[in-house]
């Protein structure tokens, strides 16, 4: 009996230390598979632009419970009354806009989809070339290409840039936290 403690006493010792180690690998690996969910939209939507011979667009967006995108077509580059991914289903779009896409991500789940500040317009893909169509804002900040982020704080991130011509690029800013290629 008294062996059988023992043993019980230090498999519950190991389990407590490695709980935590096991979180954190949830974590990262929730924060890898939106990014590959993230290339995996952004190479969606230039394929519906081409094919449906419109213009795509992504608008990230977040409030106080999510980070959300939405991806949708329009018949031309206007960036004005853009899609709302943060609004309920059905009411995402208004007229003269259709839905594509729309992937929501629960603050709890600790992964946000976030684009920097200077990026106020969604990302617009024309379908005659399949890459980018920069206008407005980022137009006059001379941007060429339109990054996503992914992140779980500042030390664990993913960048994905998607250049004029449409070539996406991941990288890290964070190499040694999360791997990949460096930014």
């Amino acid at each position: 009996m008294v062996e059988l403690m023992i043993v019980v006493a230090l498999v519950a010792i190991v389990v407590s230390l490695a709980g935590p180690s096991f979180s954190n690998y949830i974590v990262m690996q929730r924060l890898r598979s939106v990014q590959a969910q993230l290339v995996t939209d952004l190479n969606y939507a230039r394929s519906e632009s081409v094919s449906r011979g419109t213009f795509v667009q992504m608008r990230v967006q977040s409030d106080t419970t999510q980070t959300c995108y939405v991806i949708y077509s329009r018949p031309d580059a206007d960036v004005t009354s853009p899609c709302d991914c943060t609004a309920a289903e059905g009411s995402r779009c208004g007229t003269g806009r259709t839905e594509i896409k729309t992937v929501q991500l629960p603050l709890g789940n600790q992964v946000k989809v976030t684009v920097p500040s200077t990026q106020t317009d969604p990302l617009t893909i024309s379908p005659r070339t399949g890459g980018t169509n920069m206008v407005s804002v980022t137009e006059a900040l001379n941007v060429t290409d339109f990054v996503v982020g992914t992140e779980i704080d500042s030390q664990r991130q993913f960048r994905t840039s998607m250049s004029p011509q449409g070539r996406l690029v991941v990288c890290s800013p964070t190499v040694t936290t999360v791997g990949g290629t460096a930014c």
